[in-house]
């Protein structure tokens, strides 16, 4: 069964209680958190402080995807707002292994985020430390953008890297995950769906939640 993750950037922050407490009882599996500088991405984007209301509301872990320029400055903040999931960018990355290891220190999953034009050679070096790959299908820092159709292949070649080398992996998907795109981000290898404004918020209504997270969950 695949996991849904809810882009909580999409949600209006006037509607955020009212569509957290839907979005639970759909049973969703994460919340995707989105951090953005303004810098490493042209965008800001939510904050640990809204991790922390989150939390009181709801017991569903949150994953935190960092696009900032200096992520592992915040590796260990974001852990105490309450990650299960912390997320780099590999091109924010200095030392990749070093911040793997550091969040996995902190008792979180470690996850690497990887742009649509960055090459995946890289992540040969360091498969014994990462626990979830982001497979970003659009460039990030907006919602709304046309999927690329290249990252698909991108999702098969690194399911294969991991299976190959006898390791396990979550491959999360970020960027037009819908009806019409999921079934081929999932068969390509992807178990960890992102959804935001056309997959989800724009497309369902709250009443609808249950019957959507369903369909994603069980491609």
């Amino acid at each position: 069964m695949n996991k849904v993750s809810p882009s909580v950037m999409c949600i209006n922050t006037m509607e955020l209680k009212e569509k957290i407490e839907s979005l639970d009882k759909a049973g969703v599996d994460l919340y995707h958190i989105d951090i953005m500088d303004g810098h490493f991405v042209p965008n800001f984007c939510l904050n640990g402080y809204l991790m922390k209301d989150i939390a009181a509301i709801s017991k569903t872990p949150m994953d935190v995807h960092l696009m900032v320029t200096n992520p592992t400055e915040y590796i260990e903040y974001f852990a105490e707002c309450g990650a299960e999931y912390i997320t780099l960018h590999i091109e924010a990355l200095m030392h990749p292994i070093r911040a793997l290891k550091q969040i996995r220190s902190l008792g979180k999953k470690a996850g690497l985020a990887i742009n649509p034009a960055t090459d995946i050679s890289q992540l040969t070096y360091m498969l014994d430390y990462i626990d979830l790959i982001c497979v970003m299908t659009v460039d990030p820092g907006f919602a709304g953008q046309t999927l690329i159709p290249a990252t698909i292949e991108k999702i098969r070649k690194i399911r294969a890297m991991f299976a190959d080398a006898g390791k396990e992996v979550e491959i999360m998907v970020d960027g037009q995950v819908k009806e019409s795109t999921a079934p081929e981000l999932v068969k390509a290898g992807a178990n960890i769906l992102v959804l935001g404004t056309s997959g989800l918020f724009n497309a369902y209504t709250p009443e609808e939640y249950p019957k959507a997270i369903k369909f994603y969950q069980n491609l």
